[in-house]
């Protein structure tokens, strides 16, 4: 379809192709379940949309190029950030020669699935499914925080598939009770009004930090440590002393905190050698401290767009 100047919009390309828009709160496990269908395989032909390019476990020979906004995969894959927004990773996507098969987006932990689904409609593309992946072992605590409790439940809203995570990290009956729990606050809140919705950059503010230096594997345990309960997320990517060989995976979630053991992958060059973390607070607390790699160096942050 043209508009009336004649011209064709620049998403012509991506009219009809199918869509699916994978949501959850910061740290349920969203870029675990994508990591497990890139590896079986099951995105051959896809394009996905993430938001932290680092995040995706890709491995060094299935990668073909890297201009720093897209990585080319074998199998005609392609991964895109969302950094600049999704309009402008569409636009990316639809200036390649060869439409997606597929378009799978993973969106922010503090967006709602439903608001860039409907983004996604208007863009002509076809929507196939909104899944939420839900953190069962923090979601009651989520459901009824003072803060982001609204959020967490506005995020259920125009859901199809619900995936349920961290349930190995409760007995079989507590994860069924939770799950039962679930049902029953969905189905009350059903018949409740919609309360007005709040934007992620009301709620929330993100930092980022480079690291141009390695640092002791006890130096970022101890920085994790002593962040406050106002720091909602932080993860990323960090050289280290006793890991040189490539980046170590960080991440902290609520008072949970995984530093990996090994690099989960090799440096891709010798330039690519630093560390990058990220930070998102409520819009209220100041900026984080980061971990110091030498008295004479500590890297300021940075606001970023949340």
């Amino acid at each position: 379809m043209s508009n009336s100047l004649g011209t064709e919009s620049p998403l012509a390309s991506l009219r009809g192709v199918p869509a699916t828009v994978v949501g959850g709160y910061l740290g349920s496990g969203k870029t675990t379940l994508i990591n497990g269908w890139l590896q079986a395989g099951t995105c051959q032909g896809w394009a996905l949309l993430v938001n932290d390019l680092g995040s995706i476990n890709i491995d060094a020979e299935r990668l073909r190029q890297d201009n720093g906004r897209l990585l080319e995969l074998g199998g005609g894959c392609v991964c895109c950030t969302l950094r600049d927004g999704l309009g402008a990773a569409l636009l990316e996507l639809a200036r390649r020669e060869v439409p997606p098969a597929h378009v799978l987006i993973e969106t922010s932990g503090m967006a709602v699935p439903q608001r860039v689904a409907s983004q996604l409609l208007l863009q002509g593309l076809s929507l196939s499914r909104v899944l939420l992946v839900i953190d069962l072992e923090r979601i009651e605590a989520l459901w009824h925080d003072p803060w982001v409790g609204e959020l967490v439940q506005q995020q259920f809203e125009g859901v199809d598939v619900l995936q349920f995570s961290k349930a190995d990290r409760l007995g079989a009956a507590e994860a069924e009770r939770r799950q039962q729990w679930l049902r029953q606050q969905l189905e009350a809140r059903q018949r409740e009004s919609t309360p007005p919705f709040h934007s992620e950059r009301q709620l929330v503010r993100s930092d980022r930090w480079l690291q141009g230096e390695p640092l002791g594997r006890q130096q970022v345990l101890a920085w994790a440590a002593q962040l406050g309960p106002e720091v909602l997320r932080a993860k990323g990517e960090l050289w280290l002393a006793d890991a040189p060989e490539g980046p170590v995976s960080f991440d902290r979630v609520g008072e949970r905190v995984s530093l990996a053991a090994a690099p989960s992958r090799p440096w891709r060059s010798t330039l690519e050698r630093r560390g990058h973390l990220v930070a998102i607070s409520r819009a209220t607390a100041p900026a984080p401290s980061w971990p110091t790699t030498c008295p004479a160096a500590s890297p300021a942050p940075s606001l970023i767009p949340a």
